[in-house]
C-alpha cells in the first residue's frame, strides 16, 4: 500500500487575519505539527500540498524567523512534502516570479519538493505505482487542457493537483475568475482531481465510476464568514493498492471559534464589506468604457510603486 495525505492553503504569515486573536503563527504551527503524527501514524509516503503554503506574496512581509519555523516543523515529516505553487505563493499570481520567493527557499534547500508542471510526484512499492501531477495557479482564465490531457503513463494511479476554483456546478466567481465544473473532470485523464484554491469544504465526491474530487478546503480559517467559523479544517488520507484506493478525511484539532475569532467585530466586518462591493462596483462600471480589461489591469495602469500595486491587488483578491 502506499500512502499519501492531502493538504492544501495553509496561509502561513507572521501576521495574523485581523478576524484573529490567537497567535496565528503559532496556530497554523500546530496544525502543520498535527499532520506530521498523522503521517507517522499512518507510515504516509509523501505529504501532497495543493498550494498557497504562504499567505503574504510579497517577499519582504515574510521574516526569516518564520522560515525557520517551517522549517523545524517539516524536519519531523517522516516524508517529502511536495508543494504546488498558488496564487499566494508567488508576486501577482505569477509563477515567474518563484525564484524571488520564500518558497522558492523551500524548494531549493529540499524542505519541500516540487510538485507543478514537470515537476511530478511518483512513488513506487514493489508492483505498485502512484504518479501525483500538479497544476499551478495560472491565472483567472484558466487552460483546461492542462488539467484535462495529462497523459497516462505506466502508474496504477494518477492523482492531480490543481490550484484552480471547482465546485460541482462550475462557472464563474463574479464573472472574475473561472470554476472548473466537476462534469468536466470526467473526460480527463486522472483518477483522483485534488483541488486547493477554494477555502470552502465541498467535501469529498464521486463523478463517474472510477473518477473522484477532492474539494475539502483550507487548512485554516482567517475570516469571520459564517463557513470559516463552522468549518472543521481536515487532511486527506489517500490509501492506495493494486486494485483501489480509498480516500478518508481526517479533522484536525481546533479552538472554538469564541477562542480565536473577534465575533465582535463581525458586525464591522459585514458593513466593511458592503462598502468593499460597492467600490469594486463602481471600479467595474468605470473601466466598462475604458481601454483596460480587467481590475487588475485598471491598477496595474497606475504610475505609482510596486508595493502599492501588490497592496491593491491583494485587497482586491480578499474581496
Amino acid at each position: 500500500m502506499i500512502n499519501l495525505i492531502w493538504r492544501t492553503d495553509v496561509h502561513i504569515s507572521d501576521r495574523g487575519p485581523s478576524s484573529r486573536t490567537d497567535d496565528w503563527t503559532e496556530t497554523v504551527i500546530h496544525k502543520l505539527t498535527q499532520v506530521a503524527s498523522v503521517a507517522h501514524k499512518i507510515k504516509a509516503d509523501g505529504i501532497i500540498d495543493g498550494g498557497d503554503f504562504f499567505h503574504e506574496k510579497s517577499p519582504k512581509k515574510i521574516s526569516h524567523d518564520l522560515i525557520r519555523k517551517i522549517v523545524k516543523v517539516h524536519e519531523k515529516y517522516p516524508c517529502d512534502v511536495w508543494c504546488n505553487v498558488g496564487n499566494h505563493d508567488v508576486v501577482r499570481g505569477n509563477i515567474e516570479n518563484l525564484p524571488q520567493q520564500p518558497l522558492e527557499v523551500l524548494f531549493s534547500t529540499g524542505i519541500f519538493k516540487r510538485n507543478y508542471d514537470n515537476h511530478e510526484a511518483i512513488f513506487t512499492k514493489k508492483d505498485l505505482k502512484v504518479r501525483v501531477v500538479g497544476v499551478p495557479y495560472h491565472g483567472t482564465k484558466y487552460d483546461m487542457s492542462r488539467v484535462l490531457d495529462i497523459p497516462r503513463g505506466d502508474e496504477d494511479w494518477l492523482v492531480v493537483s490543481c490550484h484552480l476554483l471547482a465546485s460541482p456546478a462550475g462557472g464563474s466567481m463574479f464573472g472574475a475568475e473561472d470554476i472548473v465544473s466537476y462534469k468536466d473532470l470526467a473526460s480527463g485523464s486522472a483518477d483522483i482531481y485534488a483541488f486547493g484554491h477554494s477555502h470552502a469544504d465541498q467535501g469529498i465526491t464521486q463523478i463517474t465510476d472510477t473518477k473522484w474530487v477532492i474539494n475539502t478546503g483550507s487548512l485554516t480559517r482567517g475570516s469571520l464568514h459564517e463557513d470559516e467559523l463552522k468549518r472543521k479544517p481536515k487532511i486527506v488520507i489517500m490509501s492506495f493498492t493494486g486494485k483501489n484506493f480509498k480516500l478518508t478525511p481526517v479533522n484536525l484539532k481546533i479552538q472554538p471559534p469564541e477562542e480565536v475569532f473577534d465575533l465582535d467585530n463581525r458586525l464591522r466586518e459585514d458593513t466593511r464589506a458592503m462598502l468593499v462591493d460597492d467600490f469594486v462596483d463602481k471600479i467595474k462600471k468605470t473601466i466598462a468604457n475604458s481601454s483596460v480589461s480587467t481590475l487588475e489591469d485598471y491598477f496595474l495602469s497606475f504610475k505609482i510603486s510596486e508595493d502599492i500595486k501588490e497592496r491593491a491587488l491583494s485587497y482586491l483578491e480578499d474581496t
